[in-house]
């Protein structure tokens, strides 16, 4: 067995929530030796592999009574794999800490970064704000001088608005937003995700009406920003549109036929025409007029702003007036608004935004925040001794490629965490025990990448520091995990190094067992398919007055797999498909008329063999033979292991009990 799939089943297996049982006593379901497993631990046992509490409280008795035996089989194992002390084998242990730094590191971030971010994502996306800015910009190779001496400037800029000078006038004298000079910073309503996150936490931390007191930096460069408004919002509407298309939006007589077409179906609508109806009729926008104008259900900032602006300031039934945009005059018709779900109903979909737009960003926040904390330093100088003596050509995979580093070089301090000293040496080390590390070129941008990776998992691990005692949920995962895999280990050695696959033992497994070992009724065709009806009479004619199949099936089939078999099949089940059941239906030798086939063309078949079902021999038995010898000879193995184990740990079972599992709320419900 595969040892992912083999630890998923056990980590299926072996996750226990620890739930508080009060007052009411536990019935047991089962004891083994001294230890007793009570329902509340059966129970979640059986509700994590059968797909949930609910699916859980609808199982049968006879499903919950086999998932106990499956039960006490595992603990019996795990009982045995804990005695011979597997779990402290030195493999095992330097698994298990390899094993705990990546899921700890998992742990951590989807609980202090997606977790915190998606939920507010989700909160700010109760409210909208409008905002306007001053832009300074920078260029992202902006040196520290430069970047200095722009901040300065927006603080200078921040100082006068302070001082009482309009926004706007400063914005139209110093802002480099390229769209300044039209909108005067305006930046237009949004909402959770849709602009930078600084820019976005920014304007989230004010009230209508308030400034920035210190410049705001984002990959654009420095903020001033003023929020203009601040409400509530719908997460989504639905409206439909009905369009007067302009040709040329700067031809005034153009423009105004334009208008006066949409006037003319604003006139239709006041006369009972229903919307979808006339945006059938009459819409320009050829993508949504089929659809009666049906732009579907979307969110702030979908469309351009005039037209985004008009539709949001509806209510579900109403209608608008005339509104321009650079693509002609709409009128718009809101079909229904939908409010923002529950935070369990879509957060989801949130997560999905969030690690789509904000994740990598507060991503390296969260790690730099760390870094800080636990006094992070690289040494640089050490680097360059490290990289200077490897040879950029080549890579990790190259053996010896480490080998010309000096020994002195590799005992320096690469990076100091927390006091504590990483060398070059651990970090080589690492470069050739990951996977995730193979085929890093050695070169200085991709070495520095990489080890940035590395120190990320150094940060993470000290974090992690205690993480057990602190969640409960934590260690519940580092347990599941080290019984699985010393489950795995034990099992190796009872079961699956012991199965003995040889010649001799499998000739004397199938001469018992010969009757599994069965071919069904089988048929053999050969077929020609053509696309035309006229071809396929032609070649019929010949066939019945004796030309070669195959020669004809070479030379006409359309498929070139067919065409190179001369459309011959193979021995197959006479119940695969429609064709073996209408070739058992032939005689051997019988070549079918013409068939017409459902998805076009037509199909000629002849029956080239039948034979009734039968064993197989030896040889033919083959892969299937091996796989069910090994099969069988792992549980009889498995069997004589547990019996073994049963003899120190006598097993009861209370099967009575399984009526009353699922009888409750589910826990931490």
């Amino acid at each position: 067995m595969n040892i992912k799939h083999y630890l998923i089943f056990i980590g299926l297996l072996g996750t226990l929530l620890i739930i508080g049982c009060g007052e009411k006593e536990d019935p047991v379901v089962l004891e083994i030796g001294a230890k007793k497993i009570g329902l509340g631990e059966y129970e979640n046992f059986f509700a994590k592999n059968t797909g949930g509490w609910d699916a859980a409280k609808k199982s049968l008795l006879e499903d919950r009574e086999k998932f106990l035996d499956l039960l006490t089989n595992y603990k019996l194992k795990l009982l045995d794999a804990y005695d011979r002390g597997f779990d402290k084998d030195p493999e095992i242990q330097a698994e298990l800490k390899e094993y705990r730094s990546s899921l700890a590191a998992s742990y951590l971030v989807e609980r202090e970064v997606t977790e915190r971010g998606v939920r507010n994502m989700y909160d700010r996306r109760k409210e909208e704000i409008r905002a306007q800015h001053i832009l300074l910009s920078m260029k992202p190779t902006a040196t520290p001088e430069e970047t200095l001496a722009l901040y300065n400037k927006a603080k200078e800029i921040i100082a006068q608005l302070q001082g009482g000078a309009p926004f706007d006038t400063l914005v139209m004298q110093y802002s480099e937003d390229q769209t300044a000079k039209q909108n005067f910073g305006d930046v237009y309503y949004f909402t959770a995700g849709q602009l930078a996150s600084s820019f976005e936490a920014s304007t989230y931390s004010m009230k209508k009406g308030q400034m920035t007191q210190t410049p705001v930096r984002s990959s654009s460069g420095y903020h001033i920003i003023k929020v203009l408004d601040r409400k509530q919002t719908p997460y989504q509407i639905k409206v439909r549109h009905i369009m007067a298309r302009f040709t040329n939006a700067n031809d005034s007589t153009d423009t105004t036929n334009a208008l006066a077409r949409v006037k003319g179906l604003q006139d239709s609508l006041k006369n009972g025409w229903k919307f979808a109806d006339l945006a059938v009729k009459l819409s320009e926008d050829a993508g949504s007029a089929p659809e009666g104008g049906d732009l579907g259900w979307f969110e702030r900032r979908r469309w351009v702003q005039p037209f985004d602006e008009a539709a949001f300031t509806l209510k579900a039934g109403q209608t608008s007036g005339v509104v321009k945009t650079p693509f002609g005059f709409h009128l718009i018709h809101c079909d229904s608004v939908k409010e923002l779900p529950p935070f369990a109903e879509i957060k989801e979909e949130f997560k999905k935004r969030y690690q789509q737009y904000r994740f990598n960003e507060e991503y390296e926040q969260y790690i730099q925040g760390l870094k800080t904390k636990y006094n992070y330093t690289f040494n640089e100088e050490t680097f360059q001794s490290f990289f200077s003596a490897l040879d950029s050509n080549q890579s990790v995979d190259d053996s010896g490629w480490s080998e010309a580093v000096p020994k002195e070089v590799l005992a320096k301090s690469l990076f100091t965490l927390d006091n504590k000293q990483v060398i070059v040496d651990t970090i080589v080390s690492m470069f050739n025990r990951k996977m995730e590390f193979r085929s890093t070129m050695l070169r200085p941008a991709e070495l520095r990448q990489k080890i940035g990776h590395l120190v990320e998992g150094f940060v993470l691990d000290e974090k992690s520091t205690g993480l057990e005692a602190a969640h409960p949920e934590f260690a519940s995962l580092m347990k599941e995990y080290e019984d699985g895999i010393i489950l795995f280990k034990a099992e190796q050695q009872e079961v699956w190094n012991k199965v003995s696959v040889n010649d001799s033992a499998l000739k004397d497994y199938y001469s018992k067992n010969k009757e599994r070992f069965k071919f069904p009724n089988r048929v053999s065709y050969s077929e020609i398919e053509v696309e035309s009806d006229t071809l396929a009479l032609m070649l019929y004619d010949s066939l019945t007055k004796g030309a070669d199949f195959g020669e004809l099936a070479e030379r006409h089939n359309n498929d070139p797999e067919l065409k190179a078999k001369k459309g011959a099949h193979e021995m197959e089940p006479v119940t695969q498909d429609d064709f073996t059941k209408l070739a058992d239906s032939m005689q051997v030798g019988e070549i079918s008329e013409p068939i017409e086939l459902m998805m076009g063309g037509f199909i000629i078949m002849k029956v080239t063999k039948k034979e009734a079902e039968r064993i197989k021999t030896y040889e033919e038995a083959g892969a299937e033979l091996s796989n069910t010898f090994q099969e069988y000879e792992s549980k009889r193995l498995e069997k004589i292991w547990l019996d073994r184990i049963k003899e120190r740990y006598p097993v009861k079972q209370f099967k009575e009990q399984l009526g009353k599992a699922f009888s409750s709320a589910p826990p931490n419900s």
